[in-house]
């Protein structure tokens, strides 16, 4: 076997004898090295760019139970109502009884959100408008935790169904600033109070995803005391997922979506899943179900298709040095047989011949004393 010294030797006798075209060989290949490095880089940033994916590991906190965060969306005109949401929670809470699945004292088994959208004209001191109100249920801040400017969030809690939540750029418009807790202002018509201010997620996706001119956040009960027909058409769920595919089986069973769609956002940024997305490529941007989703679920889905394309160029860029220095290896361990092949028989003959000859010499030596 060629000794590591020897190899070393070789290696730069044979760099010492590299002409332009080796030598451009071996830029390139490092050029790709950092160009699959950065593309890395830019998965992992982008894997990282949205908040409203990380209820399940918060949730879980030093748990030991493996939880999944789901999302369901719903096609127009077959959205859920409160009343679904409560069923589901009792057939939900029955199946993990009858699993042996216990919460931990004093805590939960799973956390659950839903939401509905619907236009609506709000007034206030400093004018009125049309806009986009999000009707919330359910622990909907913990999924997306939008930055608080001022006051606090509304929750399902809440003894009054007259607050309301203003992102920045509505209270500009409306009040001009953001610390308006308390301000009063009507929504449809009847009077509401300004609980807090958020600020709208600020990662690369979510300004693509969201170009609307300002929005509001109330209960969904009295999203729909102002617009009769609004339904619920995104249900969130935080549960345990002892085996992977639990949590979504349960949800495809017990809460059916017909034409929606049911997106496990623990596992979006998977190899498997960042795989079927480059596999669905084109058919992704075909919507036929009628589904319409919020702005955080396009968000996500800018971020997945940039993760799966960064993905593939990772791959495609470490591809042309992977072969060349798998080429490198296999030459080299070539030349390292071929050297064992013609070394290892010359140095046995050798010792065979030293041996021969030590043998020789100690029948001379005894024969010569006994003389």
């Amino acid at each position: 076997m060629m000794k590591p010294r020897e190899l070393g030797r070789q290696v730069l006798q044979d760099i010492r004898g590299f002409g332009f075209k080796q030598w451009f060989l071996v830029c390139l290949n490092v050029v790709l090295v950092l160009a699959s490095l950065a593309s890395w880089l830019g998965l992992r940033y982008v894997s990282g760019a949205s908040g409203s994916i990380s209820a399940a590991e918060r949730f879980r906190g030093d748990s030991e139970t493996r939880f999944a965060q789901l999302a369901c969306y719903l096609p127009v005109g077959q959205g859920k109502t409160v009343e679904d949401i409560y069923n589901f929670r009792q057939s939900l809470e029955t199946r993990f009884v009858e699993e042996s699945l216990e919460a931990p004292e004093g805590g939960k088994l799973y956390l659950d959100a839903y939401s509905g959208q619907a236009e609506v004209t709000v007034s206030a001191e400093n004018g009125s408008a049309t806009v986009d109100a999000i009707g919330v249920g359910g622990d909907f801040f913990y999924f997306h935790p939008l930055t608080l400017r001022s006051g606090s969030y509304i929750s399902e809690d809440d003894l009054m169904d007259d607050l309301v939540v203003l992102d920045e750029e509505m209270a500009w418009r409306l009040f001009g600033g953001v610390d308006l807790t308390g301000m009063s202002m009507t929504i449809g018509g009847k009077p509401f109070v300004v609980a807090g201010v958020v600020a709208r997620e600020d990662d690369f996706a979510t300004r693509r995803a969201y170009d609307g001119e300002g929005g509001i956040f109330l209960s969904f009960s009295a999203l729909q005391d102002l617009v009769e027909d609004a339904s619920i058409s995104c249900y969130e769920i935080v549960m345990p997922d002892p085996i992977s595919g639990y949590a979504k089986n349960i949800m495809t069973d017990s809460f059916p979506v017909e034409d929606g769609d049911v997106v496990e956002n623990s596992s979006r940024y998977s190899l498997e899943n960042l795989l079927a997305v480059i596999g669905s490529f084109g058919e992704r941007s075909m919507r036929t179900n009628g589904v319409i989703y919020p702005y955080w679920e396009n968000a996500l889905r800018l971020t997945e298709d940039y993760a799966a394309a960064l993905l593939a160029l990772t791959v495609l860029f470490a591809l042309c040095p992977l072969t060349f220095a798998v080429v490198i290896v296999i030459k080299y361990i070539r030349r390292g047989y071929r050297y064992v092949k013609k070394t290892v028989p010359e140095r046995v003959e050798a010792a065979v011949e030293e041996r021969r000859e030590q043998r020789l010499e100690k029948e001379y030596e005894k024969n010569a004393g006994g003389e």
